[in-house]
């Protein structure tokens, strides 16, 4: 059997491209003005790249403000109508140190003043023998993102990648690893600028494999640019691997242990040698995780095919799951300058490891008069590995005209996956007459996913107004998953030809993209235009079911950016974007829990898409409030379903209607004394679900107002002393037809310099009152059933860490190309 499937781009872009194009045009128009004493510059960080709405303030000699302005998009900065005098420059924005210039004079014959490119150095780093005191703040927000500081922070310590994400301000972590951002689903989740493309279980896997040691920083982007690839309707998270920027021979050693309701322990080394030319590098970390986590699960069946009245009979299940982690992580690279405009670098990027779910559940079914009628017991034991290996080769080019720069990536990621499990369930005798009965079932799950991919990127600032980005981009995946499932019969093991399922899938993905900034006088606009061709192919060889698609979208993106003195900055940011079904989604082959609990991919599932809105006011560069309104069409969501007769439920991803989320989130950093830095998220939105689905019938309504509430606190106790203090608290929310409750969690941690402040010594406590649970509950149709999933989160680690050889910091670093190419990960299971 074969389909084909063709996607149309909808009439409706037309009515958002015409004006963009006209936008677009209008934009390359040139503007020219000149005004007698006009000032004039540039910001940059230590490594080159624009610092935009850094604040500039224009002061006289004896320090007072005549007036003030902010850097645009390219760092630039202008100030006109400046009376003659002498003058000074203070510059600063969040996370760097102030910045004040050298007295300069306008006048007459000096009315048009060039200021040298101003270079601000972040906080808590050394650059030559100058040591900058200071601390980055945990949380930095700009305008058009959040920085989450990870390599200083205490709370951090023993943590993987996937429990950072559970504390970065607006972000919600569902029990099967489901990334949200702001109540939005689908989050592009990427891993030093490159997107993994996992689904939500393979995503979770892959960061539970990642540890805090080797994260520099989490970057969060909810409105991203046409720059980047058009996944991921809940916005971007990019979380940003260590790399030493300082010169000579240098490197870092930790290690770490604690317990939670199991032992967890570690240790790394990342070494780094940097000249003039060369710069190598590499990192390894090792780390155990042993959790213990329980489930409790209530499932009403009714003869009638409504859940109202009494149920005809409930199914009442306890689970208790041992799963011990295992990772190895590791990096080698090399970045060769060969000359002044040209260089090239090398990438191998590695993670190893096995994970073991080994769960016992005990599953009672009883009548609506209470009586018992079976009483199973089910042990699941599924031994999983991985290797994941991604090799990287970059070239950039720099031209003589500054800002002028070609890049080019080519990545291929080879990852194996492997899974072997063994489900077992005995059906004691509860009734008079019955028997105990054994159901033995394993599986054997090989994956293999080959990703190709090659990229190129082109920056020109066209004038000292306007800056010209455009790209191309092709990946090519090929993924093969063969399930098979034997039963114990007699003694002997038989193929059962029901549940194996052998599918093959094979995507190819080829984009180009256009973005154009322009600066005009008091405001800048940048207008994007990305288009995406796919194409995908699953086979499902054990049927001979052959699904293939294809299909050309437009996403179009805009940002105005208008700044109100020297205090305020306002932005409107509009974009389409698409969530596309990756190939567990896609695989129909179905995956026990339990005889009476499975998960089914659906062939037919379609893409989402979704139109973002928001307009963002920030203040000083400390508080910064958004509003925002995202409508999504064809929303993929995972549904419970139930077969009454059989007692048994199962769980698919359908494509309902739409969602519709929108909200207003604040962000403030506070420095209410000189020894308490903070930075605080509130966040306040509604979901609202609706329509129908094909594995749902009929049409429903959920929807909710929910908030979150994100603190994270740092203070000084003196004499090398830190302390920190974090809460987080998530109220009610929906997801498809299901509901949740909310939770919280407190943690706290201390931290103490000792060794000449080469070493640290960091204790951390997570989730002190053991509250973070997920509560889900879903009553539709048929469907009656609850959930109580009580995670291994309330932990204690200490950790130790020391840095060796050189720590001055080289004035510029080149960015390799490959930060911003897209890595293709898949697992299997």
């Amino acid at each position: 059997m074969i389909r084909s499937l063709k996607t149309v781009e909808p009439a409706s872009v037309a009515g958002i491209l015409l004006p963009l194009f006209i936008l677009l045009i209008s934009c390359l128009s040139p503007v020219y003005a000149q005004t007698q004493g006009k000032i004039q510059g540039k910001i940059i960080a230590v490594d080159g790249s624009p610092l935009p709405f850094a604040s500039i303030r224009l002061q006289k000699q004896d320090g007072v403000l005549l007036k003030g302005t902010m850097s645009d998009t390219l760092g630039k900065f202008s100030l006109t109508a400046v009376p003659n005098g002498t003058y000074m420059l203070k510059v600063n924005t969040v996370g760097f140190v102030t910045h004040q210039s050298k007295i300069f004079s306008v006048s007459v014959q000096h009315n048009s003043i060039e200021i040298e490119t101003i270079t601000l150095i972040e906080e808590a780093m050394n650059l030559g023998a100058v040591t900058i005191r200071g601390q980055k703040r945990l949380i930095e927000q700009t305008i058009d993102k959040t920085v989450m500081n990870i390599e200083n922070s205490i709370l951090a310590e023993g943590n993987t990648a996937l429990e950072l994400l559970q504390r970065a301000p607006g972000v919600t972590v569902g029990d099967d690893g489901q990334v949200s951002l702001k109540g939005r689903p689908n989050v592009l989740v990427m891993l030093n600028g490159k997107s993994t493309y996992l689904s939500p279980k393979e995503l979770s896997t892959l960061l539970k494999g990642t540890n805090s040691a080797s994260i520099s920083k989490i970057e969060i982007m909810s409105n991203p640019s046409a720059k980047y690839d058009a996944a991921g309707n809940g916005g971007i998270i990019n979380i940003q691997l260590k790399k030493s920027m300082v010169t000579g021979f240098n490197g870092t050693v930790t290690i770490n242990g604690g317990r939670s309701r199991n032992a967890r322990y570690g240790s790394g080394m990342n070494l780094n040698y940097r000249s003039d030319k060369v710069n190598v590098y590499g990192s390894y970390d090792y780390a155990y995780r042993g959790e213990t986590e329980y489930l409790d699960f209530v499932r009403r069946f009714y003869d009638s095919g409504i859940a109202a009245g009494q149920a005809s009979r409930t199914s009442t299940q306890r689970t208790e799951t041992d799963e011990p982690l295992h990772t190895n992580n590791f990096r080698l690279g090399l970045d060769y300058d060969f000359s002044a405009h040209n260089s090239i670098g090398f990438l191998l990027n590695g993670n190893v490891g096995s994970y073991t779910h080994n769960s016992k559940t005990g599953n009672l079914l009883t009548s609506a008069t209470g009586v018992l009628l079976s009483n199973m017991a089910t042990t699941n034991y599924d031994e999983q590995n991985w290797k994941n290996l991604t090799y990287n080769m970059n070239y950039r080019h720099k031209f003589k005209k500054e800002g002028r720069e070609l890049s080019a990536d080519a990545d291929f990621a080879s990852n194996h996956f492997t899974s072997r499990l063994n489900l077992k369930t005995t059906t004691l005798a509860s009734l008079a007459g019955q028997t105990s009965s054994d159901i033995t079932r394993r599986g054997y799950v090989p994956a293999v996913t080959d990703v190709y991919l090659a990229k190129m990127d082109y920056t020109d600032p066209l004038s000292k107004t306007l800056k010209l980005e455009s790209g191309l981009k092709s990946s090519y995946t090929n993924a093969d998953n063969n399930l098979r499932y034997d039963l114990l019969t007699n003694g002997s093991w038989i193929y059962d030809a029901t549940g194996s399922n052998h599918f093959t899938y094979k995507e190819q993905i080829h984009a180009g993209y256009l973005n154009v900034n322009k600066e005009f006088k008091g405001f800048s606009i940048q207008v994007g235009l990305r288009g995406e061709y796919t194409f995908t192919e699953g086979h499902q060889i054990t049927t001979d079911s052959l699904i293939k698609r294809s299909y050309f979208q437009l996403f179009p993106s805009v940002f105005l950016n208008k700044p109100l003195g020297t205090n305020h900055q306002l932005q409107l940011a509009y974009s389409r974007r698409i969530e596309r079904p990756d190939y567990g989604d896609l695989n129909p082959f179905r995956v026990f829990r339990d005889p009476l609990l499975f998960y089914q991919g659906n062939p037919f599932l379609k893409p989402e898409l979704v139109n973002t809105f928001q307009f963002s006011h920030s203040f000083k560069g400390k508080y910064t409030t958004a509003i925002s309104y995202n409508r999504t069409h064809d929303v993929m969501t995972w549904v419970n379903g139930q077969i009454d007769e059989l007692n048994t439920t199962f769980e698919t991803p359908q494509n309902l209607n739409r969602l519709v989320n929108y909200g207003i989130s604040f962000t403030a950093s506070t420095s209410f004394f000189e020894w308490w830095t903070g930075t605080h998220f509130a966040n306040l939105y509604r979901n609202e679900y609706s329509g129908s689905s094909e594995g749902v019938t009929g049409t429903f309504d959920n929807k909710t107002t929910s908030a979150s509430f994100n603190s994270q606190n740092s203070f000084k106790a003196g004499k090398g002393y830190t302390i920190e203090l974090s809460g987080n608290y998530y109220s009610g929310s929906v997801y498809g037809i299901a509901r949740y409750k909310g939770n919280y969690v407190i943690s706290t941690g201390a931290q103490k310099s000792i060794l000449k402040e080469k070493g640290s010594l960091k204790l951390m406590v997570n989730d002190i009152f053991q509250s973070s649970r997920y509560q889900e509950s879903t009553l539709f149709q048929n469907i009656d059933m609850n959930m109580d999933k009580r995670p291994d989160s309330r932990r204690v680690m200490l950790s130790f860490s020391y840095r060796f050889g050189n720590q001055n910091i080289k004035k510029k670093e080149r960015k390799t190309g490959s930060e911003d190419i897209l890595n293709r990960v898949k697992g299997g299971g």
